[in-house]
């Protein structure tokens, strides 16, 4: 049975929910042994406010691993503050430690707000970039995984005018390359067929309409080949391979930038779409939606993306346990 830590997230955005909430399954409660990273007061303090039964917080295999703080002056003030980001950043660092120290296999975090990160001035704009300095990962990559879809971000957090300046061929070639992989270990398949998709309309309609596929994405999609095999394929059509990966022709999509591949997943998976980081050194997910400030406090919180990241985890993590590196 593997230990995974989960992480609070923003103390004033739905994260003590849909993890209080998700827990209350008692089948998803023995899964795993769950360290629970973060403020322990808000935690009962949200289980009362749910009336979730003791058991979500005080069952065998459930531990909370307190971060107190000033979390409880935030109830009714759920919108991004400083206080809040660095709370935030605490309990992940928190959480980072204990895996190091051998004391989890892996990571569920809740969700972080950008804007709190950055009125705390910390030096990183979401989880995915701290989790790559506080580990010292040179290379990390951002998979969304529905249960029709999975689509991997090649750039994540960018405008749009920098993608194309940001794109490279061995970054390309990495992102085919973890992705290979765990789609061989945390989701089953034993030979991935992975499409690539282009950035410009019509993958560059042959440079009419660009020159990144011919200059970038191509010569990535090669050099794949010859290393994992024929069915890594591409450019694709950013228009037209998200229907072929629905219809289950691929099983997963390499994106270039942030809206080309969260749209379609979260237009046909919102509830139960997770965020799985490659590259790490341990297993790390997370439901793939914000902090929902405007809900935060109200109990309508959806657990759905919670629950799916937390059993993905315990399988990624008892698959590399089994397995490891």
């Amino acid at each position: 049975m593997p230990t995974l830590a989960v992480t609070m997230g923003d103390p004033g955005g739905i994260g003590p929910e849909i993890i209080l909430k998700a827990l209350a399954h008692a089948g998803l409660r023995r899964q795993a042994r769950w360290l629970l990273v973060g403020d322990q007061a808000w935690f009962e303090r949200t289980r009362q406010r749910l009336r979730l039964p003791r058991a979500v917080l005080h069952a065998a295999g459930i531990t909370l691993v307190d971060c107190p703080g000033q979390a409880a002056r935030w109830a009714g003030r759920h919108h991004p503050c400083a206080a809040s980001g660095r709370a935030a950043y605490t309990y992940l660092v928190r959480a980072v430690r204990l895996i190091q120290q051998g004391g989890a296999d892996g990571l569920v975090t809740a969700p972080v707000a950008k804007a709190a990160l950055a009125e705390a001035r910390l030096p990183v704009s979401g989880h995915t970039e701290l989790l790559a300095r506080l580990t010292r990962t040179r290379h990390v990559a951002m998979l969304l995984s529905g249960r029709r879809l999975r689509v991997l971000l090649a750039t994540r957090h960018l405008p749009l005018r920098r993608v194309p300046a940001a794109l490279r061929s061995r970054d390309l070639l990495e992102d085919i390359r973890l992705l290979h992989a765990v789609l061989r270990a945390g989701f089953g398949c034993r030979h991935p067929r992975i499409a690539v998709a282009g950035v410009n309309p019509h993958a560059g309609e042959g440079g009419a309409l660009g020159h990144e596929e011919q200059r970038i994405i191509t010569p990535a999609i090669r050099r794949a080949q010859r290393l994992l095999g024929p069915r890594i394929t591409g450019p694709w059509a950013a228009d037209a391979v998200f229907y072929d990966a629905y219809r289950g022709r691929h099983d997963a999509v390499v994106c270039m930038y942030h809206d080309q591949g969260a749209v379609p997943l979260k237009m046909i998976d919102r509830d139960a779409g997770i965020n799985v980081t490659l590259g790490l050194p341990f297993v790390r997910t997370s439901p793939d939606h914000g902090t929902a400030f405007d809900i935060a406090g109200t109990g309508r919180a959806h657990p759905g993306s919670m629950i799916a990241a937390m059993r993905f985890a315990v399988r990624w993590a008892g698959s590399a346990r089994a397995h490891p590196r």
